[in-house]
């Protein structure tokens, strides 16, 4: 005899039939379980959509981003809540469902254990790999748009998983670094970016007014109404950085956008090219004299016969 749902089955031989007997009741304190249990998971689920606007918006505004869709960080850490918070109520609502029916879970979730504690052991890396992206979410150290050097790899973050980061370099290659392997990052676009320029000078050359002279074209540039708007500060000339083989190194740096560096950086080059050769200021090239003894200079080329 079964009592499953409240229903009670009992075999007439007599009659030689079978006579369904239903505890209404019961069938309806198990129906109230149930709708009270579908009930709370709605509103747990309505509470998780709360929750995660509310998580998704704060992100947003601590990391400066006008509108909450446009920030892939918030994204990403929200859509991992939302999909874990969705299996947690989701499979609560199904143990909690299976015992007002009746059956046992205890079994049931026995066996999840032992399956979960196998795909643990075979899915360490992958773990890891989850585990790194959350931090590097949650710790904010780099996002989509943002140009890093993530051990070997560098370019430009084109996507963002808890598994793996996406680079596209200049070159246009794709690097997928696993985040479990990330354990350097250099991110260069972070909040603003600088150019940094090594001018070399002929040794001949008197380096305060090739000095004066650099300020001068950084003070223009940072006049100049079509590249003002991607400067956050005026270009600056700490002075003399090294001495190389065959030139005077001077530094100019220049306080840029993010991911404006190297635009600004091609641009002051320009200006000081033109400029030196107006002034007259000598940027060397490597050259080299060769000095023979007596008698050991190099035969005259031998002219072929026609």
């Amino acid at each position: 005899m079964s009592d499953s749902l409240g229903a009670r089955i009992l075999q007439s031989v007599s009659k030689g039939r079978t006579v369904l007997v239903v505890d209404w009741p019961r069938v309806t304190e198990t129906l109230l379980h149930v709708g009270a249990v579908l009930l709370l998971a709605w509103l747990a689920y309505w509470a998780l959509g709360v929750l995660t606007r509310r998580i998704e918006r704060s992100i947003s505004t601590s990391s400066g981003t006008p509108t909450v869709p446009h920030d892939p960080r918030a994204a990403t850490l929200v859509g991992l809540i939302r999909n874990v918070g969705i299996v947690v109520i989701a499979l609560l609502s199904v143990f909690m469902v299976l015992g007002a029916i009746g059956l046992k879970v205890g079994p049931l979730l026995a066996g999840a254990g032992v399956v979960g504690l196998a795909i643990s052991f075979g899915a360490q890396s992958l773990v890891k790999d989850i585990f790194a992206g959350l931090f590097i979410l949650f710790e904010n150290q780099f996002g989509v748009g943002d140009v890093v050097r993530l051990g070997d790899a560098a370019g430009a973050v084109e996507r963002m998983t808890l598994r793996a980061t996406f680079l596209r370099d200049v070159n246009g290659t794709l690097h997928v670094v696993p985040n479990g392997e990330i354990k350097h990052v250099q991110n260069l676009t972070r909040s603003w970016s600088r150019a940094v320029l090594d001018i070399g000078v002929a040794y001949k050359e008197d380096v305060d007014h090739v000095m004066a002279v650099m300020r001068a074209v950084g003070r223009e540039m940072w006049e100049d109404q079509e590249w003002r708007p991607l400067l956050i500060e005026e270009a600056v000339v700490p002075g003399v950085e090294s001495f190389g083989d065959s030139s005077v190194n001077i530094r100019m740096m220049s306080k840029t956008l993010p991911l404006k560096q190297w635009e600004v950086a091609r641009e002051l080059r320009r200006r000081l090219k033109r400029r030196f050769d107006a002034e007259g200021i000598e940027i060397p090239f490597p050259q080299r004299t060769v000095h023979w003894s007596d008698g050991q200079a190099p035969a005259l080329p031998v002219e072929l016969e026609a």
